[in-house]
């Protein structure tokens, strides 16, 4: 995306308070973050030359989104969705690009980092503090979601070295995970991780810190799980707050295919949340705050606006007014929020026929 479109994403934010952007900033099929000490990455990771964030966008980015009240929180995910790293440094990258890429993925392109490794550990704590530096931010995000086991079943030098430290899969993940972390706090950063199948904390137990802020993604049915463990919680539901669902299916050769969290998750369904639904009265200190999230398989600047407003509003009000709002009132600050916006050069989409915008309540199910 580029920089004016997530200037424009900042404003739109700042109009209804929401005052974080979790910015996941590089996957597996690109590595676009210009990083000090570790610039190959982008040059050869990136979709092309133009398709990158140099350090002078990032401060731009951070500089512009604290102007108005936002916190930008940016991920290196690891360490699974590194498939790019391989491009410049294969050594530290297990079954990069293997195919069929089901089996050692959850999309392709295949290639996670070489996590039993210790070269591969010392490389991956130092390009996360580095790029840490760009980021005001106290908090960073490490990832930890996806991992898939077989990669690593069949990578002989993650066998060989998880044999040589008479270590299992889980145990190395454990290690690489404290080493990444403490070489972040080091440099003043708390680490977010995501949890979920099959992700850390519940799936693959790791030594997290409790501090760590931990993001509920695979259900809001897990939250209790982890405030049992006494991790402070982000809400990140995909049931309630994945705005990308219900897009159809992205994968090639699959005609009956959908998108994997079908149906679309509408502004109503995140507008239900309950922020503190299934903790007791002294865990809920542990809600941080929650997040509408956009993952861009067919997201671009074509359509961006559109899938984002004025959806993420109702989530918005439920986590600055908490839950238990009336769906008909919340409606006409939604037309409100809308109209606003496509005012304002955003292009947020009609929530109803105009004929209902001016009638309240007159297209109601019942009316």
């Amino acid at each position: 995306f580029p920089v004016a479109d997530i200037k424009r994403t900042l404003d739109a934010m700042s109009w209804v308070k929401i005052n974080t952007l979790h910015w996941h900033v590089v996957d597996s099929q690109s590595f676009p973050l210009v990083v000090p000490g570790f610039t190959v990455l982008s040059e050869k990771g990136a979709y092309n030359a133009r398709s990158v964030y140099t350090t002078a966008d990032v401060k731009e980015i951070v500089a512009y989104a604290a102007a108005r009240g936002i916190d930008v929180i940016a991920e290196i995910d690891t360490p699974g969705h590194t498939s790019a790293i391989a491009k410049s440094f294969p050594e530290h990258i297990a079954c990069p690009e293997a195919a069929p890429w089901t089996q050692f993925a959850n999309e392709p392109p295949a290639g996670q980092l070489r996590l039993a490794n210790a070269a591969t550990t010392n490389f991956t704590s130092s390009l996360l503090t580095s790029a840490a530096g760009l980021f005001r931010s106290s908090y960073f995000g490490t990832g930890g979601d996806e991992i898939n086991a077989n990669c690593y079943d069949k990578d002989p030098q993650t066998q060989a070295d998880l044999q040589a430290q008479g270590k299992t899969v889980n145990q190395a993940l454990d290690t690489f995970t404290q080493a990444c972390h403490k070489a972040l706090k080091a440099v003043g950063k708390t680490p977010v991780v995501w949890e979920g199948k099959p992700s850390m904390l519940l799936v693959h137990p790791v030594t997290l810190d409790k501090d760590t802020l931990v993001m509920v993604w695979i259900s809001a049915d897990n939250v209790a799980a982890v405030a049992q463990k006494g991790y402070k919680i982000l809400h990140a539901a995909n049931e309630y707050f994945y705005l990308d669902c219900g897009g159809g299916g992205w994968v090639g050769q699959n005609v009956l295919g959908n998108s994997w969290c079908d149906p679309f998750k509408t502004w109503q369904k995140a507008y239900s949340f309950n922020p503190v639904a299934g903790l007791t009265e002294d865990q809920y200190h542990l809600v941080m705050g929650g997040q509408h999230l956009l993952w861009t398989e067919q997201t671009n600047p074509s359509n961006l606006d559109s899938v984002i407003w004025p959806r993420a509003a109702a989530s918005a009000e439920v986590f600055w007014s908490a839950p238990g709002g009336n769906v008909g009132t919340a409606l006409q600050r939604l037309h409100d929020v809308a109209y606003r916006y496509k005012q304002r050069g955003v292009k947020a989409i009609a929530l109803q026929p105009e004929w209902c915008a001016l009638r309240p309540g007159k297209c109601d199910l019942n009316a």
